[in-house]
């Protein structure tokens, strides 16, 4: 598999950020409450891989909002970096592609 195309602003990554957007807003939308369902509270008291998983989701919006911050060179960066701490993915996909997308109209100026 090919990484290197995604490692600078371009193309493939604004449509791996798209695809994982749509998958997660399709998931948000369509992954509504099934019969036989707990709940999210009863789910995170009875499992403690499900409150490991919670806490993982934490530390990683975490890691992400600090990448945003150290890496991005736009205004953008701390609302998006702040936004990521509360939404997670919903906030940080669209601050990275805002990012690139700078990084490249950034490249064509110069």
């Amino acid at each position: 598999m090919n990484l290197e195309q995604y490692r600078h602003p371009g193309a493939p990554r604004f449509k791996l950020y798209a695809s994982l957007y749509a998958a997660l807003v399709l998931s948000a939308v369509l992954g509504g409450k099934r019969p036989g369902e707990v709940g999210t509270v009863q789910t995170l008291r009875s499992s403690s891989f499900a409150r490991i998983m919670f806490m993982d989701i934490g530390m990683l919006s975490t890691l992400g909002a600090l990448y945003l911050m150290l890496t991005g060179k736009t205004r953008a960066r701390l609302p998006g970096a702040a936004a990521t701490l509360f939404a997670g993915s919903f906030a940080l996909i669209p601050a990275l592609a805002w990012e690139d997308w700078a990084a490249l109209r950034r490249g064509r100026q110069e």
